[in-house]
């Protein structure tokens, strides 16, 4: 009976502040996401201030997002090894303090190196909450709990270009990046609710692993971005083409090879984790080419100012922000599959249909708002569905790699979306505005200039002839607009993908119980109390099942990146 004192006392505790320490993890979650978003509005005023070509813009989206997913890996490892919480504070103190240095920029170049500090801060806060999340939650809350995790990343996604536009508006493009500083000081104050947990297990870190998946990460979106500018069979190009299948070959081999990896490769065993991380892959191509270009539509082509492109985009935020966690509170009565089938079919089927095949100069708004709101339907419908699934899918002490493997997935899609979208954009918006301008009869190196951007172009239409000027403009935003519905007829495709593969990977109900291995291999875990024998005077669990009912793993299940257990339990 003495023994069984500290645990239950552990467990009151937990359930009276698990929910007060999901806010803090949503917060945390809810202020990266609205930055990798709130630049999006900001953009046209960052491409005017710096007279930006097309893909320099570009880099200022992906260069957050490229080291934000490249170490997204490591960063779930450092978590396991030295604790969550500890790097969930500092990861928020290094964006912060990244977010205040590039509201500082004197050019592009530092701007663009100073968001990629920002995804330097991102990669070590995301994969934390969602880890810090398994391990608080017991199985039967944790698909509530991720429904509003993924609420609040909902929300920061879609609100972004809201807050960006009326700070734009009011304060300059410099006032997007001053965003974090008050949301992180909140967070901070509320770090003291949130438990330090690591891994049951001491954790190698897998530095060749990060080093070659980051280098091959970055790699591929230069050569992407930049080959579109510079011509595919320039040296550089080929170059970067050749480093990037070099480092992922090296990669895959480190990561096969080591005892602890990144990437562990037994997660993929599982149907329903390699299922969820595909399908989520898919999806973020057909979200991130909406995200990326609508506020740019808005503002470019509609005249719209920054704070009403936001406006506009709110039918998407407010679909995100509450159906995710209805769509959570239906996981269990429709199952993972129904979710992740359908929602790439309202995705593409409705936002994209209506963008690819209607989207205008003069578009109504009604039609816009009404492919928005189908977007953030399957947006809400798919993050919780392909979270919960991953998760569930894999040991909890190795939550932090599961998350930032999720996570991962998530971010190369996005990332990729804009490199890869956008450089074809760029080439069709190129291509269509050195057609459209060649009756005009204007000078070869003024046609240059407006073909890389309809954010460069302001530097040459103020020098135009007048009787010059409105045609111009036109053929420009006609241009524009016809490179976005092309990558929007890409973005169908992805969908349906997304699809496909949920329909046939994805099991038709939700997993109950815990998956962890033994001996290499995926075993269910034993659901409901531990048995009375089994607490431990600390406040764990003995014979290896820990406080959340959840059996540890066996020292044999090397391929699980396990290695000796520590002289403690979780603190």
């Amino acid at each position: 009976m003495t023994a069984q004192a500290p645990a239950a006392s552990a467990a009151g505790s937990t359930s009276r502040r698990r929910w007060a320490i999901l806010l803090v993890l949503a917060g945390s979650q809810m202020l990266v996401q609205l930055d990798a978003t709130i630049i999006n509005t900001a953009l046209p005023a960052i491409k005017r201030a710096f007279e930006m070509s097309e893909s320099q813009s570009l880099w200022v989206a992906d260069a957050y997002m490229v080291i934000f997913g490249g170490l997204l890996l490591l960063a779930g490892a450092l978590g396991d090894r030295f604790g969550r919480r500890k790097m969930l504070i500092v990861g928020m103190a290094i964006f912060v303090a990244a977010s205040i240095g590039v509201a500082f920029s004197p050019d592009a170049n530092f701007l663009i190196v100073g968001r990629g500090l920002q995804g330097l801060g991102g990669a070590l806060v995301i994969p934390q909450t969602l880890s810090i999340l398994t391990a608080v939650f017991p199985r039967e809350e944790r698909g509530r709990a991720i429904g509003i995790w993924a609420g609040a990343m909902g929300f920061g996604m879609a609100f972004g270009p809201l807050v960006g536009g009326v700070l734009v508006d009011t304060i300059g493009w410099a006032g997007v990046f001053w965003v974090p500083a008050p949301i992180a000081a909140l967070c901070m104050l509320g770090m003291a609710t949130v438990p330090e947990s690591r891994s049951l297990q001491h954790t190698k870190l897998d530095v060749p692993g990060a080093i070659t998946g980051t280098i091959a990460m970055v790699a591929i979106v230069f050569a992407i971005i930049e080959g579109i500018q510079k011509g595919w069979s320039d040296p550089l190009i080929l170059g970067s083409f050749a480093v990037a299948i070099v480092s992922t070959v090296l990669f895959i081999i480190v990561e096969r090879r080591t005892d602890q990896p990144l990437l562990p490769m037994a997660f993929f065993r599982q149907r329903d984790f390699t299922g969820s991380m595909i399908g989520m892959f898919f999806i973020m191509f057909a979200l991130m080419g909406v995200m990326f270009y609508m506020p740019q539509f808005f503002q470019l082509v509609q005249g719209m100012s920054a704070a009403e492109s936001g406006a506009r985009l709110m039918p998407l935020a407010i679909m995100m922000m509450f159906f995710a966690p209805v769509a959570a509170r239906l996981l269990p009565v429709l199952g993972p599959r129904f979710m992740l089938f359908w929602a790439p079919a309202v995705h593409g089927g409705g936002a994209l249909l209506i963008f690819s095949f209607v989207l205008g100069v003069d578009t109504p708004y009604w039609m816009i708002a009404l492919g928005l709101a189908f977007l953030g339907m399957g947006g809400a419908m798919h993050m919780p569905a392909t979270t919960d699934t991953a998760m569930a899918s894999v040991p909890v002490d190795l939550a932090g790699k599961a998350s930032a493997v999720n996570n991962a997935g998530r971010q190369l899609g996005g990332t990729l979306a804009i490199a890869i979208l956008g450089s074809f954009a760029a080439a069709v918006y190129s291509s269509g505005v050195n057609e459209g301008l060649a009756p005009l009869g204007l000078a070869d190196d003024a046609v240059d200039v407006l073909a890389t951007g309809i954010g460069a172009a302001q530097q040459i239409l103020p020098t135009l002839d007048q009787s010059l000027l409105q045609p111009t403009q036109l053929v420009l935003r006609e241009s524009f607009v016809d490179a976005i519905t092309d990558t929007m007829r890409f973005g169908i495709i992805f969908a349906l993908i997304s699809g496909v593969v949920g329909w046939i990977l994805v099991p038709k109900r939700q997993r109950q119980t815990q998956m962890q291995w033994q001996d290499g291999k995926p075993v269910e875990a034993p659901s409901g109390p531990p048995p009375a024998a089994a607490v431990a005077s600390n406040g764990a669990l003995a014979n290896g099942i820990s406080g959340n009912g959840v059996r540890e793993l066996t020292p044999s299940a090397k391929s699980m990146a396990l290695q000796r257990p520590q002289k403690s339990s979780v603190p």
